[in-house]
């Protein structure tokens, strides 16, 4: 068992709840961060059934990708609309409820990212990167004993990775000065003088969203009394955002291309647009709604635009620009992600000896 905070927690590893934008209706939809948790049921949709259903399954916790519509910051909850019915009830069941929405489509690991997987796609990167975050550059100035345990400290706390790599960094050597004034203890120097000691520049880079756990970190591990150090804002490419564009292994064939995918999200109505015998090679996938992407899509070299759903503009952008369209159906194509939303949970839960059983609501609608 374990506090929902720590659940919460885990979930903004894998989906970072910074990328959710400020309009968003993710995060603590019902509940409390303190409550104890044992069960958690994850979900596609939130409706009055799966409510029933985490409730009738004595879970604690549902945790869902699509939000009501209605559920904005200041929004009356009135228990005779359907919307405040299903916070009502979840209130009398003791089930808190927890959405991943904008922040689960933008992550690297969300609903486009696992489509984005299944397809093997290479040369992968966001359709529309989200500006919510950026990479930040983060300097700090340490004597050169301590540069090893800071820098240790601050890839720990998640900086440094750049692709498959980890403990990315830079350092220099230089001279740093100080003043130390009255009832202060340097590290080093002389308290009542001008100091000029060796020191060590050590650079890296961390998402925007983990600056203050890096910085703090950092000066935790830091021996000086004051620690000097810059944060930047760098135009580095982000790996974050809606939809993602790369290229298959080699081109393949529409028909098989839908096949496959409406097997692999469990479609019963995917629907291909295009000709089914043209080969293609270099996909977007654009999990949920299409509309206001097509145009991106095609600027971005697509030859096939995969997606849940796509209007009639969409419908006629793609006709006019020749690019094929499979649409699998919105929950369908984001169907994945409540067994990836699970696989999480249950990862943090072994790591961390919670005890915590996580099941998705998708498995037992198949049993």
């Amino acid at each position: 068992m374990v506090l929902l905070d720590a659940i919460m927690d885990a979930l903004g590893e894998a989906y970072p709840w910074e990328l959710a934008g400020k309009r968003d209706a993710s995060g603590l939809f019902v509940g409390s961060r303190k409550a104890p948790i044992s069960r958690v049921l994850c979900a596609i949709e939130l409706s009055a059934e799966i409510v029933e259903a985490a409730a009738a399954g004595r879970f604690e916790l549902l945790v869902v990708h699509h939000p009501q519509p209605f559920m904005r910051e200041g929004a009356v909850l009135d228990a005779d609309t359907p919307a405040g019915r299903i916070a009502y009830n979840a209130v009398k069941s003791g089930v808190n409820i927890v959405t991943c929405h904008r922040n689960a489509d933008a992550a690297v690991a969300g609903t486009a990212g696992l489509m984005a997987r299944r397809l093997k796609l290479s040369g992968v990167r966001p359709l529309l990167p989200s500006r919510d975050a950026f990479m930040a550059k983060v300097v700090v100035f340490v004597p050169h004993e301590a540069a090893p345990h800071v820098s240790e400290a601050m890839a720990g706390a998640g900086a440094g990775a750049i692709g498959n790599y980890t403990h990315c960094g830079f350092s220099t050597r230089g001279t740093g000065s100080f003043f130390p004034g009255e009832g202060t203890k340097p590290y080093s120097g002389e308290t009542g003088k001008l100091n000029l000691v060796e020191e060590m520049r050590l650079e890296t880079v961390c998402p925007s969203f983990l600056v203050d756990r890096v910085v703090e970190a950092m000066i935790a591990r830091h021996p000086y009394e004051e620690v000097a150090y810059d944060i930047y804002r760098t135009c580095l490419p982000v790996p974050w955002g809606l939809g993602r564009t790369g290229n298959l292994p080699e081109e393949r064939k529409l028909s098989d291309i839908k096949e496959d995918m409406a097997d692999w999200s469990a479609s019963q109505r995917a629907v291909l647009e295009g000709d089914p015998q043209r080969k293609v090679k270099r996909v977007t996938v654009a999990p949920g709604s299409a509309d206001g992407l097509v145009e991106r899509a095609w600027r971005d070299g697509a030859e096939l635009l995969m997606t849940g759903e796509a209007g009639r503009r969409a419908l006629v952008w793609a006709r006019e620009v020749e690019m094929a369209l499979i649409c699998l159906g919105h929950i369908e194509s984001e169907r994945a992600l409540a067994p990836a939303m699970a696989d999480v949970l249950r990862a943090a839960s072994l790591d961390a000896g919670w005890g915590v059983e996580v099941e998705p609501y998708e498995d037992r609608e198949e049993r």
